[in-house]
């Protein structure tokens, strides 16, 4: 049989003192944004931005869901996530993480791209195999021009403040952009969906940071879907060679 608490150690002053310490260091956790001087200039922050990427030669990314999922086959296989790296312009390898719906199973499929060469592991054996680029599930090729047009798409930027990720000061500017705009990033997005973009860009250099998409793209989206687009690991040297088919 459980003993009762004692009432009394919870009145104690220093466990009253402790409990507080450790709500404010819960508190303090994650930096809140800050407000931006209205004088900032948001669209000229999104012009650099654009000249940043047209200048980026490789970069770790993950595009992954906070809502919702991606229908890759409706019906039958959804993804959470897909993550790698891209050597711009035409090289790039990434893993889609994603799970079947009947019956529950996770799944995990790596494609490597090198120019019009494109390769993807088989999703029952695992073997590497090499198919056209056509039926890959994502595309990031043309990285960097991908992200510079959905930035200059961007409609109505408006600045939200400032906000710290990682080791890096960014400042948060928010807009509208139409569904259609991002299927360089999302392949089949639907025509005339309005999605709410916050994007992040770096203080020092408007090099954009991550991403967050907010609303339906897809035809199938859920609604209140929510992705986000982490950028990491910028211009570091990258080795991204053809696996061995069959292997």
């Amino acid at each position: 049989m459980r003993k009762p608490i004692n009432v009394r150690i919870w009145q104690s002053p220093l466990v009253v003192v402790l409990i507080f310490v450790a709500a404010m260091a819960i508190g303090c956790g994650s930096e809140p944004t800050r407000e931006l001087a209205p004088s900032f200039d948001a669209k000229g922050a999104l012009r650099d931005a654009v000249t940043e990427l047209m200048a980026l030669e490789s970069a770790a990314f993950t595009l992954e869901h906070i809502s919702g999922s991606t229908a890759l086959v409706p019906g039958f296989l959804e993804m959470f996530k897909v993550s790698g790296v891209v050597d711009i312009p035409d090289r790039f390898e990434l893993t889609v993480e994603a799970e079947t719906i009947q019956p529950r199973s996770f799944v995990a499929v790596s494609v490597v791209t090198i120019n019009d060469e494109a390769y993807m592991t088989d999703v029952i054996s695992g073997k590497w195999l090499q198919v056209e680029p056509e039926v890959l599930p994502f595309t990031f090729a043309n990285f960097a021009q991908t992200l510079a047009d959905i930035i200059e798409a961007v409609d109505a930027p408006t600045v939200v403040g400032t906000e710290r990720l990682g080791e890096s000061e960014t400042n948060r500017i928010q807009g509208r952009i139409h569904s259609q705009d991002l299927g360089g990033l999302v392949p089949r997005a639907a025509e005339g969906l309005e999605v709410t973009l916050d994007l992040w860009l770096e203080q020092s250099t408007n090099l954009l940071r991550q991403v967050l998409i907010t609303g339906g793209v897809l035809a199938t989206d859920e609604p209140g879907t929510v992705r986000r687009l982490i950028l990491d690991d910028i211009n570091l040297p990258v080795q991204i060679s053809a696996p061995e088919v069959g292997q």
